[in-house]
């Protein structure tokens, strides 16, 4: 009776163990259907527990890291993603040579020249005269490390920093965003491959098919921003827009005899245009007079003799 009793416990021991196995089968492929696949075998969701294992190890170790003070803001600073700009407006006496001279610290430093812009502005300066002057607007990507050596570089370049501006964003909270849904978008598209490859009809391999062309759209929009967002934080960009000190400064240098000598001949200028005004109407006038002029000659030569006999009768007694 003994041995009969302690059989049944044994079967009935090793009924319960297998119906706890199957019910923790049951629960796990509800769990990865639930995710968003179709597809509840053991391999399947081992699959899916190896994708999440990151991402909660990683939640388990922000957790600790946010409780533990110290250990949170050294990896913080590591893995910053930040876009630097810098916009510089100088004044050089060479501006062709001071290009060159940009381009040569930007290589130097490991970056390269993005654009380069001369431009030749025609006008007038304060004497009447035509004059030339050069600017240019350049430019550069460098290593974002090298950010803070290169502006330097460039401030000993110009004769005058007129204006500096510089800005930095973050982008640590997008950049993690991306690398999550990356992360996701990948893992789903692994469900949909399996699922393509348990397909049965055509109906079920064009559905499963066009959701797979969804999500890998989606991971290379994502992998294209991701791929952009590190351009810009790993390389910084520097525009400095160069001109010629001005002409202006040139003239505040003159003395009070350049002064008065300028001024005199404005005023000999303005003369000589009055005189040549009355030259011009004297000219016209006697133009005008000659012609009346020329026609009294005449008649007095035809006539004047026969007037002046004429004349002569009624003087005489």
């Amino acid at each position: 009776m003994l041995g009969r009793g302690w059989i049944e416990w044994r079967n009935l021991g090793a009924v319960a163990l297998v119906g706890g196995a199957l019910l923790v089968a049951a629960c796990g492929g509800g769990d990865y259907a639930g995710d968003g696949g179709s597809s509840g075998n053991v391999e399947g969701d081992r699959e899916a527990s190896a994708v999440g294992a990151p991402a909660a190890d990683e939640a388990v170790s922000s957790n600790v890291d946010a409780t533990g003070g110290e250990q949170l803001s050294q990896p913080q600073v590591q893995d910053r993603k930040i876009v630097r700009t810098a916009t510089l407006e100088l004044q050089v006496d060479d501006v062709v040579g001071a290009v060159q001279q940009i381009d040569d610290v930007a290589t130097t430093a490991g970056g390269f020249v993005s654009s380069s812009n001369v431009f030749v502005d025609t006008g007038e300066d304060s004497g009447g005269d035509i004059a030339r002057t050069q600017t240019a607007s350049v430019t550069v990507r460098i290593p974002a490390d090298a950010y803070s050596s290169v502006m330097s570089q460039l401030r000993g370049i110009a004769k005058e920093t007129v204006s500096e501006t510089s800005d930095a964003s973050e982008v640590t909270e997008e950049y993690t965003d991306l690398e999550a849904r990356q992360r996701n978008l990948q893992a789903t598209e692994a469900r949909y491959i399996e699922l393509l490859n348990k397909a049965a009809t055509i109906d079920e391999i064009l559905t499963v098919q066009d959701r797979l062309n969804q999500v890998r759209l989606e991971i290379e929009q994502v992998t294209g921003r991701i791929n952009v967002l590190n351009d810009l934080t790993d390389f910084a960009t520097i525009t400095a827009r160069l001109s010629l000190p001005p002409a202006i400064a040139q003239g505040e240098n003159q003395n009070w005899a350049e002064d008065a000598w300028q001024a005199s001949w404005e005023t000999s200028k303005d003369a000589m245009v009055a005189l040549g005004t009355v030259a011009i109407v004297s000219g016209v006038i006697l133009a005008w007079l000659a012609v009346p002029a020329a026609a009294l000659v005449v008649i007095w030569r035809l006539l004047g003799r026969r007037i002046t006999a004429f004349a002569r009768k009624f003087e005489q007694p």
